[in-house]
């Protein structure tokens, strides 16, 4: 079991990795295609491994009331933070400033949910909590299928209802309230690691095809997600329909199967463990770097950052910053999480 969570830790560690960097400026339009290709669906995909079986024979309103805490407290804490950080910092500077949003804006998109046209402008991470939140709520329905042939046919299904939604549905155009849209597509990735999970939480380790699986996985997460083009799961942009899952669950094997061999170290598995902060606040901690390198550097302020090197940095460090940050929430305030006591560590 220890091996599994620092192996898992790793995973987590990578992932969160690539979604920070994924949300700074600067990077190759084809760095770009390889991140969005499989970094949000693989949030969804962990998410799955761990949902468990007994959830169907759970009454609805019993599986509802274990999900809210974990889901809609931390989207409540988090875009408080957020909403009090850019009221009265961020949108008095920079592009903010010169897009004048109202503050009435993302008080309904903190209703509304949804990560587009500034609706979440405060942080548009936090779509994730909503979306995720639906998610589960969709496969507590597709878990009731009693055969694995049945729930794959069913999240096909889905897999073809998302699509078309979005299809028909131009990515700026109207996004239903929580992505309730988005979960018909994010409920595939999730289906897929509750699926998965004998192999990627059992048998895994065992694995004498691990090189070639880890081989054939990158050549297709490469080759697929460079055919398509640059995904964008918060705005149903997922390009070609073959290409997109190919690439996804593609570079989500590759990813697993090459956390696996990764060494352990202190440092990852902090940060696996912690990805929920770095997840949440990482977008509040870009405009203080900057404002180190304006006033700090006296770097120029019409000074674009877009270097893929001031990428990775932001990433870095971004992710350094808040490991004390998630100290200190895991201590203190583990109520932000949804948790009502200390978490292990």
């Amino acid at each position: 079991m220890k091996q599994r969570i620092e192996w898992l830790d790793n995973l987590r560690a990578v992932a969160i990795f690539f979604v920070v960097l994924g949300h700074t400026v600067g990077l190759p339009e084809v760095v770009e295609k390889l991140i969005f290709s499989f970094h949000m669906p693989i949030f969804f995909w962990i998410s799955g491994l761990f949902a468990k079986l007994s959830i169907r024979d759970e009454t609805f309103g019993g599986f509802i009331r274990k999900r809210w805490r974990k889901r809609l407290i931390p989207y409540v804490s988090f875009s408080a933070i957020s909403y009090i950080t850019w009221f009265f910092l961020f949108r008095h500077f920079g592009s903010q400033a010169a897009h004048n949003i109202s503050p009435l804006r993302p008080v309904i998109g903190f209703f509304y949910g949804n990560g587009i046209n500034d609706w979440l402008v405060t942080n548009t991470v936090l779509w994730f909590f909503l979306c995720l939140f639906v998610t589960e709520i969709f496969f507590y329905f597709v878990v009731k299928v009693r055969s694995t042939l049945g729930m794959v046919l069913v999240l096909a299904g889905f897999s073809l209802a998302g699509y078309l939604d979005v299809y028909f549905n131009p990515p700026d155009g109207f996004r239903l309230p929580w992505n309730v849209d988005i979960a018909l597509t994010a409920v595939v990735f999730y289906g897929g690691g509750y699926l998965s999970k004998g192999y990627v939480l059992g048998q895994m380790k065992a694995s004498s095809w691990r090189w070639l699986v880890m081989a054939m996985g990158l050549i297709f997460y490469v080759t697929f997600s460079l055919l398509n083009r640059k995904v964008a799961l918060v705005a149903g942009v997922y390009g070609n329909y073959a290409f997109f899952y190919l690439a996804a669950f593609s570079g989500i094997c590759f990813w697993t199967e090459l956390a696996y061999v990764i060494p352990t170290s202190r440092l990852l598995s902090k940060i696996g463990q912690n990805t929920l902060t770095i997840f949440s606040l990482h977008l509040l901690v870009f405009p203080f770097i900057t404002a180190i390198l304006v006033y700090g550097f006296m770097m120029p302020p019409q000074l674009k950052f877009e270097s893929a090197s001031l990428s990775v940095a932001y990433a870095v460090i971004s992710i350094l910053v808040l490991l004390p940050v998630s100290d200190v929430i895991n201590r203190y305030l583990p109520f932000i999480l949804g948790e009502t006591r200390k978490p292990a560590t």
